[in-house]
């Protein structure tokens, strides 16, 4: 009797454990890149070469010192917005999704704790911030993520003529 009630605690653990390893996107840099954007999802990045996914990078003048600060400015001046890590090239950014407090029955489910997951990264040698989001629970509000990075470029791009 012990050996099957164990038998299924470790199935359920696996089966959870693959689900959450499905929900979840890749973070951070490898060699340079952010994680691709995957198929119909609410995503989008400098680096995708689709027209669907892909985003242009922000363009900055002076030192990335000095564009970190103004990037973080807009990243909170945007809405609610969390730093999840903070490197001196890499920045991700938690945003509550914008309409979770206006659920209908015409939008998708949204469970309260649905995040969009916001990565900028400032490459070696150029001036320019690369970007991606992505919905991480999956298509929640089509064109948030896009919509919210805009509003980040804008505020950065105001920010940086006020020096």
């Amino acid at each position: 009797m012990h050996y099957i009630r164990a038998s299924v605690l470790v199935s359920a653990a696996l089966l959870l454990s693959a689900c959450s390893t499905i929900l979840t996107p890749d973070f951070g840099l490898r060699r340079g890149n952010l994680s691709p954007c995957p198929p119909k999802r609410d995503c989008v990045s400098t680096q995708s070469t689709d027209v669907y996914h892909h985003i242009d990078p922000i363009k900055y003048g002076g030192n990335r010192y000095v564009a970190r600060i103004d990037l973080l400015k807009a990243i909170y001046a945007v809405g609610e917005a969390r730093v999840v890590s903070n490197h001196s090239s890499y920045l991700r950014v938690e945003y509550p999704t914008e309409h979770r407090n206006r659920k209908s029955s015409q939008n998708f489910y949204q469970p309260d704790s649905a995040v969009d997951d916001v990565e900028f990264y400032f490459p070696p040698d150029t001036k320019s911030i690369e970007m991606r989001s992505i919905a991480r629970l999956g298509l929640f509000e089509v064109g948030a993520n896009r919509a919210r990075l805009e509003k980040i470029r804008a505020l950065f791009a105001e920010i940086q003529s006020q020096r």
